[in-house]
């Protein structure tokens, strides 16, 4: 058997456990070098009350990703350190709002002092270890959540596969959706706005973004894109000419749907054009039913289409 140190993947949760231990220690330091006396664990509260002022435990937690019990629970400490105070909203008075106290605002600026030197500090690790640890763990996570390792060690390994995205899928990403528009049509603002930072304008809006691989190549594409609380539209569908018809592109929506459920999305969304009769198709397949919605941003656009994804309409 090898040593314990030379195990690598499968002594990742025990290297996890000492980076965030390590992580945890230096935040302390830091916090200290700074003046802004706050426990670590706080920080994610204490941010978005800073940076948007009053708010909700529930907006809080969805906004940090936390639960509403932790936020909760930390809400309580802070209220016990003088640190933030509580009101009934004007507005509806069943939403008790909170927001940091005059003594917590008062640290504020030194907060902002210390984001930006672990800023600078952290951009020089990546050049010291060629390594973006922020997006290293983001990228990690989105492909975790759905798929944990406990799922993935029995897959059986197809192949065609539909995964999450990642940074090295970009110009796949783009440069599969530049070709089947370019061949009708030409970009529009939109277009180019998606495509050049998918990251921003999808995946950190909580959106998410499919890769078909076909023997491990990319091959096809599509998006999830956040409309409202309950709405996700589906677009940017495209497969490589040299992929067509494997049934990858079923295999994509059938994926977007899959996961549109899992995140609670009540409504799916789309538009396309009518020159599109193989992808209107196979919308029509997938379930989406022919409506006539709001203006579009795309001069390109005809069709538009919803899939309900609960027996009942919700608007």
């Amino acid at each position: 058997m090898k040593s314990f140190n030379e195990l690598g993947h499968i002594a990742l949760g025990t290297a996890l456990r000492q980076l965030a231990a390590q992580v945890s220690q230096d935040a302390e330091k830091t916090y200290e070098k700074f003046g802004f006396d706050i426990e670590p664990k706080w920080f994610p509260v204490f941010y978005v009350l800073a940076s948007k002022g009053a708010e909700s435990v529930v907006n809080i937690a969805k906004e940090i990703n936390h639960s509403h019990v932790s936020v909760s629970k930390i809400v309580k400490e802070m209220k016990m350190a003088d640190l933030i105070e509580s009101y009934r909203s004007n507005e509806d008075s069943r939403i008790t709002l909170v927001q940091l106290n005059n003594r917590a605002k008062a640290m504020v600026p030194n907060m902002q002092k210390q984001c930006d030197a672990i800023d600078v500090a952290m951009k020089q690790l990546e050049q010291d270890a060629g390594v973006d640890l922020w997006q290293a763990l983001t990228v990690i996570d989105r492909h975790l959540r759905f798929r944990p390792i406990s799922s993935r060690v029995d897959e059986k390994i197809e192949d065609i596969r539909i995964v999450d995205y990642a940074p090295k899928h970009h110009e796949t990403f783009k440069a599969l959706n530049v070709e089947w528009i370019s061949k009708h049509w030409e970009l529009e603002t939109p277009d180019l706005k998606a495509l050049d930072d998918p990251e921003g304008y999808i995946l950190n809006q909580s959106g998410y973004i499919f890769i078909a691989l076909d023997k491990g190549k990319p091959v096809g594409c599509c998006a999830l894109i956040k409309m409202d609380m309950d709405d996700y539209e589906l677009a940017k569908m495209a497969v490589s000419p040299t992929a067509q018809g494997k049934g990858i592109g079923l295999l994509l929506g059938q994926k977007i749907i899959e996961r549109a459920k899992l995140i609670g999305a009540k409504r799916l969304y789309l538009e396309s054009n009518s020159v599109l009769v193989p992808a209107v198709s196979l919308y029509e397949k997938l379930g989406f039913k022919h409506i006539e919605g709001a203006s579009s941003p795309y001069d390109r656009c005809n069709v538009q289409m919803e899939l309900y994804l609960s027996n009942k309409r919700t608007k």
